[in-house]
């Protein structure tokens, strides 16, 4: 007889929570049952790489942008260049 916890996925019809695979418990062995519902899976877009390289290309430009700033509030006396 199992007595560990264990994650089963269920699928309600009719009024009845239905397993996915067969349990393994014994016939009439009660359980305490917690329902999360699974929510709906989302794919990542066909485009991710692309959309990640443009947000690296405009984190580049924005550095870029601001070099000539940083560089005149820059703290003197270190080894910084």
């Amino acid at each position: 007889m199992i007595t560990q916890p264990f994650t089963v996925d269920a699928i309600f019809e009719g009024g009845v929570l239905r397993p996915v695979q067969p349990l393994p418990l014994s016939e009439h062995q009660r359980v305490s049952v917690t329902v999360q519902v699974a929510g709906a899976v989302t794919e990542w877009p066909a485009d991710a790489a692309a959309i990640y390289r443009e947000i690296a290309d405009e984190d580049r430009r924005l550095a870029a942008a601001m070099w000539d700033s940083v560089k005149e509030t820059w703290p003197q006396g270190g080894s910084h260049q």
